[in-house]
């Protein structure tokens, strides 16, 4: 991930809550982030090319973040959530730090 594509979502409010390391491949280490982004920004709202779609409503959350993981996909509420899809993925359990 680049500095650029840091600080794109750092500016959009979204903020880095946990990193860690897993093994892809089974040997090679590659850093893992979980992301915290506003409910807003959720991928729900966003249309088949991209657009944010303001009519979709924003999911409801716990603390108005989503979470999710970079490289990884999908999104949860908690970022207990987001970890464990991370650690059940091949090449997990991740090492959070």
């Amino acid at each position: 991930m680049s500095d650029r594509w840091e600080e794109d979502r750092k500016a959009r409010g979204w903020r880095k809550v946990a990193t860690g390391i897993w093994l892809y491949g089974g040997t090679v280490p590659y850093s893992i982030d979980v992301w915290a982004k506003p409910a807003s920004e959720s991928y729900s709202r966003y249309d088949d090319d991209e657009q944010l779609d303001e009519s979709r409503p924003i999911p409801e959350t716990k603390d108005g973040f989503l979470y999710s993981t970079w490289p990884g996909q999908g999104e949860f509420l908690t970022v207990e959530d987001a970890k464990a899809s991370a650690d059940a993925q091949p090449g997990g359990p991740v090492k959070w730090a």
